[in-house]
Formats: structure tokens, sequence, C-alpha cells
């Protein structure tokens, strides 16, 4: 499998652990979403990271189809979704709002960075801080102060929640406030961080 995409991109780096979680080998084609559109369109006519190519040439775009498919092709026993149905429920909320403070951080960025500063629309963003602020604190209260997010076990919501934070942390830490704000937050993604399947696919500034 050759996965391409940056390692700036939380979607692309939550492709990555996943894949080094499984134990799949994979191959990393290293190529920016707006330098290399052009590169990108070959390959997906979204011209999206992250993209997978699989062993019989198909390519899968979108992260959260394509984890689906690489949980399914690992099997249950290295399934990082939880079996029982109501603790599944739960990771899914926690993974749907850690992917929109992921998407929400990225949006901000398109509109303060990469716009025009006569073209930025200022209520717009306000409205996406109102999201990332909203979502950090949802986040924050369902984060538990030790573990990770569904027990002992590494899931999607615990890979999720660690590229969003790290991704804003390295990004706009004016997100994330100061002091004790987003305790639990900030230390379950430390511990994540450390954990091997994450330095494997270090967050770079790209």
């Amino acid at each position: 499998m050759i996965l391409t995409g940056q390692l700036d991109s939380p979607f692309v780096r939550r492709v990555a652990i996943a894949l080094h979680l499984y134990d799949f080998p994979f191959e990393h084609n290293v190529i920016s979403a707006y330098d290399d559109f052009n590169k990108l369109l070959a390959l997906n006519p979204l011209g999206k990271v992250p993209a997978l190519q699989l062993a019989n040439g198909d390519v899968l775009a979108d992260s959260s189809l394509i984890l689906d498919y690489l949980d399914r092709l690992a099997g249950q026993d290295k399934s990082l979704w939880p079996a029982p149905l109501e603790e599944r429920a739960g990771v899914l909320a926690h993974v749907g709002v850690a992917v929109g403070l992921a998407e929400k951080s990225v949006e901000f960025r398109t509109e303060t960075v990469r716009r025009p500063s006569e073209k930025i629309d200022q209520p717009r963003v306000d409205r996406i801080l109102a999201q990332i602020s909203a979502a950090l604190t949802w986040l924050e209260t369902h984060t538990p102060e030790e573990g990770y997010i569904s027990g002992n076990k590494l899931t999607h919501a615990d890979i999720a929640s660690t590229v969003a934070m790290t991704f804003i942390a390295n990004k706009n830490p004016e997100h994330l406030g100061e002091g004790s704000y987003l305790s639990k937050l900030r230390a379950h993604a430390a511990r994540c961080e450390s954990c091997e399947p994450f330095k494997a696919a270090p967050f770079t500034d790209g």
C-alpha cells in the first residue's frame, strides 16, 4: 500500500498511525495537497489527501473511508473499534467531534492564512472559532484523566483526538489557551504521542 500526503495533515496522520497500529507495511508518498495539486488530481479526482493506493491499483480517498477499509482488513482481533455496541457508540461520538475539530482547525487556517487579508470573512472566522472552542470543551469533558478514551486500549477516538490536538498545538496554539485549561486533553495527547505508532508517524510541519 502507498499512503499519499504530508504528516502535517491530521487526516493523513491518523491513517499513518492506524497503519502502524495494524502493523501493515506501507510506502509513504510525501506530496503537498497545495503545491502538488495536479499530481493529486491524477491520483484521485478530488485532489485530496490522504489517498491510499492498494496493491490492486485501487485508490481510496477520505480518511474515514480508508480507516473503515483498513479495520476490516485487519480483522476483529486488531480492530480499533470496540465490539460492544454501547462502547462503540461512545467512540464514534468522540471521533465525530475530534475529526470535526481537525476539519475546523484546517478551515481556520484556510480562511486566515491562505485567503488574502482583504477577502477574509470575519463573521465566518468567528463562527469557526466558536466551533473550535465548543469542540475542545466537549472533548475535554469526555476525556478521562488516565488511560485512553475507551479504557486501556487505543481506539480511533484516541488517534483522532490526538492528531487534532497536535495539529492545533503546532499551527495555532492560541486555540488551546493557557494554564489548566484543557488539562485532560493535553495529558491524553501527550500519552498517545509517547506511543510507538505515533512516534513512527510524527507531525512534521510541511
